[in-house]
């Protein structure tokens, strides 16, 4: 049920005037002709916000500031004339014959998360609202933004898709036009405008693959990690994309509360498709993760609750997380750092896209493949739905297991700062115990067991192998 719509009142030039939000999150003012002190202000306040409430529950936010407009500038039988119109509108006793909502209406009560609220078993609330806010501003508004959706036809669907520049990757047009194509559906179901969908099925052009993207080698990933001249907390980040497979929205919005640094484990409940998943860390993500955990408290960043784990470590922003804006020209910009030149990497054709922050899940794919993790394994890690998505990076695992590249390193062993250091108290207890040791022995290496990455979680026969650098 739609929230009370709260709002304020306040005093200009001798007038007094109600402000409150009208239908998709608009906050409007109204002159209150007949009020004369606070008080009748504040009455008039909440007789507004109950009509407005009314219209918006039946759905016609449409009528609702004409309407309120009226409630507001009325007094005695005029205004108990409005609020009863307001109550046959809402009981259905009356139909208004006003114009059917426009592309651009629809669009935006979708965009705002109003149809969430009002409809929430057939329209979800999208994380992706406001990109779709700016593509719809930009490429579908100015064409047929105004157009009635009863009117609206292929045609002008039609007319969107010519409009686009000829710069527009198929990817993105194919974007614009599931936007359309949403918001005609939505005027079928849930609004009931219309009855029958305008566009046919096959008007949303099918994916393409793409351009080539790149990811990185496991000696380039060293490489990265391994220069103090970039910041350790994106070289933290960085290295747990490639290891861990998350998208980086997923990632910087980690909490320490979705980890568990005693078992491995991480729980991530909200992500992109809504599917919860949890899985086994790598025991090097998990060694890092720890000394990470430590660097902080050391320096007095809250590390507990719903803290963020990837945040920066010093300067101004220190405890604060991590920037999401300029992710990829930062990426290239920290591998160039690094001296990391591989020409694929940041080459731009026609053919081929530089490097992005989004490529370290291609990288965690790639490598995973080509060192016989199965999909399913790696689904768990990514969140990917289908096969199809999983089946673009087996020719580069392919190629990855013929040049013989394994995992990338553990990662607390890839980062220096984060590298265990072995005590003096320790360091001194192994002198002694080799020295006890026999002379033959004293060269001799350790037989080291293979841990898998937890005991029950792991898919079986999937345990991981300890992890070296390439060579």
């Amino acid at each position: 049920m739609p929230r009370v719509a709260t709002g304020n009142v306040y005093e200009r030039r001798g007038k007094w005037f109600a402000r409150l939000t009208i239908g998709a999150k608009k906050r409007q003012s109204f002159m209150l002709d007949t009020c004369k002190d606070e008080a009748s202000a504040m009455a008039r306040l909440d007789i507004l916000a109950e009509l407005a409430v009314k219209l918006r529950k039946c759905g016609r936010d449409d009528i609702a500031p004409d309407i309120i407009k009226r409630a507001a500038v009325r007094d005695g039988k005029a205004l108990d004339e409005v609020r009863k119109a307001v109550d046959m509108i809402a009981s259905g006793q009356v139909v208004q014959k006003n114009r059917t909502p426009t592309i651009e209406e629809i669009g935006k009560r979708w965009t705002s998360g109003e149809l969430a609220d009002l409809h929430p078993d057939r329209v979800k609330r999208r994380r992706s609202a406001r990109t779709n806010r700016y593509v719809l501003d930009r490429y579908v508004y100015p064409m047929v933004g105004d157009v009635a959706i009863d009117k609206f036809t292929l045609d002008h669907a039609e007319a969107v898709m010519r409009s686009l520049p000829a710069s527009l990757a198929p990817n993105s047009r194919r974007s614009v036009a599931q936007l359309v194509y949403r918001i005609c559906s939505l005027a079928v179901l849930p609004l009931r405008h219309i009855a029958v969908h305008p566009l046919p099925r096959g008007f949303v052009p099918r994916y393409q693959a793409g351009k080539a993207k790149g990811w990185l080698y496991p000696d380039e990933d060293a490489t990265l990690l391994g220069c103090t001249q970039v910041p350790l907390e994106w070289r933290l980040f960085y290295g747990f994309l490639h290891r861990e497979g998350m998208r980086r929205t997923e990632a910087l919005h980690t909490r320490w509360s979705d980890i568990d640094l005693d078992l491995g484990v991480i729980v991530l409940d909200v992500n992109k498709t809504d599917e919860p998943r949890a899985w086994a860390l790598s025991p090097g993500v998990v060694a890092a993760l720890r000394a990470w955990r430590d660097h902080c408290a050391a320096r007095g960043v809250r590390v507990s609750g719903d803290a963020p784990v990837f945040v920066y470590d010093e300067g101004s922003q220190k405890g604060q997380r991590l920037a999401m804006s300029d992710t990829a020209g930062r990426f290239r910009g920290h591998l160039e750092l690094a001296g990391v030149r591989r020409p694929e990497l940041f080459a731009r054709t026609e053919t081929r896209m530089r490097i992005r922050l989004h490529d370290t899940r291609a990288t965690f794919v790639t490598l995973a493949l080509a060192n016989g993790r199965t999909e399913a394994w790696v689904q768990d890690r990514t969140g990917h739905k289908s096969s199809d998505m999983i089946n673009r990076y087996r020719r580069a695992a392919r190629t990855a297991a013929e040049l013989g590249l394994k995992e990338c390193r553990p990662l607390h062993e890839a980062i220096p700062e984060l590298a265990p250091r072995m005590g003096t108290e320790q360091a001194r207890t192994k002198e002694r115990a080799a020295e006890r040791a026999p002379r033959s022995l004293r060269g001799t290496p350790l037989s080291v067991e293979i841990q898998p990455r937890s005991a029950g979680l792991a898919t079986p026969g999937q345990d991981d192998q300890n992890c070296s650098p390439r060579g």
